[in-house]
């Protein structure tokens, strides 16, 4: 074979194992799954086109333990309704739409609006702020995210990744975060100022399944700004994909 078919059939070679290379999905060093691939499984857990969640809040610090109970109505939009249904903030009701939230007051048959800098305030006087109980789940339009590698909580094998705010709007400006590698929930978070200090971590248990959804019926929140204080949300009920009503949703209808 001539010197010049020897380079041609190298060429070739070269080419077929460039388009095969091309072809495999991205992996990151040492084998493990993109990180964009890891986030949209994790997505893929935390988007419904509509849901509606029944859940328990039991907030505990210096002075004991305070219950309230609240439903909440989601759809894909990013809007959210929590009706507060049982404590001493009964009747309430928190909507947001994008980052504005509207706050209904029974006893004032009075809607406050909430912007900004608002969404970081507790919720129910909880260790929950306003973003973290009615965020609408989406990652990668909203942050960098990098993965460092792997590591376990509570026995359960987890990626490791580091999620950086995109826009100077975002409530946490950094996420350190664990999803677990089997049902790509979310089950540890560390949420950091903009100022690069940890200010909230959570955790996550007692995951099921629910319509295909990967879902954690138990979360503690502590607010590491505080001392002695906890606060655990339990979901009783998860319905995803039902119909809801466009009322739900419309700040002129709060008082129904």
């Amino acid at each position: 074979m001539s010197a010049t078919a020897y380079a041609t059939a190298f060429a070739a070679i070269f080419m077929t194992a460039l388009a095969s290379f091309a072809a495999q999905p991205a992996t990151a060093e040492g084998g493990a799954p993109a990180v964009a691939d890891i986030v949209k499984k994790l997505e893929a857990n935390r988007i419904y086109d509509t849901s509606s969640m029944d859940a328990k809040l039991a907030v505990s610090n210096q002075f004991g333990i305070t219950a309230n109970e609240f439903t909440v109505y989601e759809r894909k939009s990013g809007d959210t309704l929590v009706v507060i249904t049982s404590g001493s903030d009964r009747g309430q009701k928190v909507l947001r739409q994008k980052q504005n939230i509207y706050l209904y007051y029974p006893e004032a048959e009075d809607v406050i609006w909430l912007k900004g800098s608002a969404l970081k305030d507790s919720m129910m006087g909880s260790d929950f702020s306003y973003e973290d109980l009615t965020d609408d789940g989406t990652i990668l339009d909203r942050f960098d995210a990098q993965l460092l590698g792997e590591d376990t909580f509570d026995g359960a094998k987890c990626w490791h990744i580091i999620l950086t705010a995109k826009a100077k709007t975002e409530t946490y400006a950094k996420q350190e975060i664990l999803v677990d590698q089997t049902s790509y929930v979310m089950r540890h978070a560390l949420l950091f100022s903009a100022a690069g200090k940890a200010i909230r971590e959570l955790s996550a248990s007692d995951i099921k399944t629910v319509n295909g959804k990967n879902i954690a019926f138990s979360s503690v929140m502590k607010d590491l700004m505080k001392k002695n204080t906890s606060t655990t949300m339990t979901l009783t009920r998860v319905e995803i994909g039902i119909p809801l009503s466009g009322k739900y949703f419309n700040r002129e209808e709060l008082s129904w």
